[in-house]
C-alpha cells in the first residue's frame, strides 16, 4: 500500500488549531518536530491516502491553511510505502499509561514496569492504537467506570484490539472484536495472543456477523461510521448495557448530536483536547 507523506512548517502558537484542522484529512495522527534555530515554528508531518497525488495533497493542505489564515512554509508531499510509513512512526511512539497502573507498550520499545503495573504489548503495521490518543484514553476511562460489572465487551472497529486488552485488565470475561478490515482483524488476533488474552475476533459486518448481545459496546470510530452504525448497535446492546462512542472532533460535534440525543441517553461526556467521548444507554 502507498501513502502520501505531507510535511509543513507552522507557527507553534497555532499548533492545536492546525492539528484540529488536519484531523479532517487524516486519521493517522501527526509527527511534530522542532525546526532547528526557529523556536517559534514547528514542523508537522501527516500521512494521507494515495488516492490523491502529492501535488494534489500540497494544494489541499495549502488551501486549507490559507482559508483558515494560518501562516506556513516548507510545504511538500511525497509518496512513501507501508514500510516507510511504519518505520517513520515507530520512533515517535512511546509507552503510555492508559489507566492507573496499566501501561501500553509498543512492541518495538523496551519498558521496565514499575511495581504493580500491568503492561500490555501492542504491535501494528496498520494504525497507531497504542494508548496515547485522547479518544483511546477517554474510552478506557469510561470503560473502567461503567464496564467492570459487564460480562461481554464488544469492540466495533477493533483495529489493534487495544480496547479488548484493556477490558481484559478490568476483568470482563467475554471479549469480542469486529472489524471490516481483514488485516486489522489479524492484527487484533496477534495482539491478543501476545498478551495471553482470549477474545473472539470477527472480520465482517456488525449487523450480520455478530448475532449476540453485549453489556458493554465500544465504538471508537469517527462521525461518518457512527451515524451509519448507531441503529445497528442499538440491536446489539444488552438490557441495561452501556455504549461508549468516541472519535467525535469539535468541528463535527453538532452534526452527530441529533443521532445521539434522538435515540440515546447521555450518561457521561468526556472531552480531551478536541475530542468528545460519550457513555450512552438506551
Amino acid at each position: 500500500m502507498k501513502w502520501i507523506e505531507i510535511s509543513v512548517a507552522i507557527e507553534r502558537v497555532v499548533i492545536e488549531e492546525v492539528t484540529t484542522l488536519f484531523d479532517t484529512f487524516s486519521s493517522n495522527g501527526f509527527i511534530e518536530e522542532d525546526l532547528p534555530n526557529e523556536p517559534a515554528w514547528v514542523q508537522l508531518t501527516l500521512y494521507g491516502d494515495a488516492e490523491k497525488t502529492p501535488k494534489e495533497w500540497e494544494t489541499l493542505i495549502g488551501n486549507a491553511l490559507k482559508t483558515a489564515q494560518f501562516d506556513y512554509k516548507h510545504l511538500y508531499a511525497k509518496e512513501v510505502t507501508d514500510n516507510d510509513w511504519y518505520n517513520n512512526w515507530q520512533q515517535y511512539i512511546e509507552p503510555s499509561e492508559i489507566l492507573p497502573n496499566v501501561v501500553i507498550r509498543p512492541a518495538w520499545k523496551e519498558y521496565t514496569p514499575k511495581a504493580g503495573e500491568k503492561v500490555l504489548t501492542i504491535d501494528s503495521d496498520l494504525s497507531f492504537g497504542t494508548g496515547a490518543h485522547e479518544t483511546t484514553k477517554a474510552c478506557a476511562e469510561l470503560m473502567a467506570k461503567y464496564g467492570q460489572e459487564k460480562k461481554t465487551c464488544l469492540d466495533i472497529g477493533t483495529g489493534t484490539g487495544i480496547l479488548l486488552l484493556v477490558a481484559h485488565t478490568l476483568g470482563i470475561p467475554h471479549l469480542v472484536g469486529i472489524d471490516i478490515e481483514e488485516r486489522a482483524a489479524e492484527q487484533a488476533k496477534a495482539n491478543c495472543k501476545t498478551n495471553d488474552v482470549e477474545a473472539t475476533i470477527i472480520c465482517g459486518d456488525l449487523a450480520t456477523d455478530f448475532t449476540g448481545k453485549a453489556g458493554l459496546i465500544m465504538a471508537n470510530l469517527t462521525v461518518d461510521p457512527l451515524k451509519i452504525l448507531l441503529p445497528a448497535i442499538s440491536t446489539k446492546l444488552a438490557l441495561d448495557g452501556i455504549l461508549i462512542i468516541s472519535g467525535i472532533i469539535d468541528d463535527r460535534y453538532e452534526e452527530i448530536m441529533p443521532y445521539i440525543k434522538n435515540n440515546w441517553q447521555i450518561v457521561e461526556e468526556v472531552v480531551k483536547g478536541s475530542w468528545h467521548t460519550f457513555a450512552l444507554k438506551q
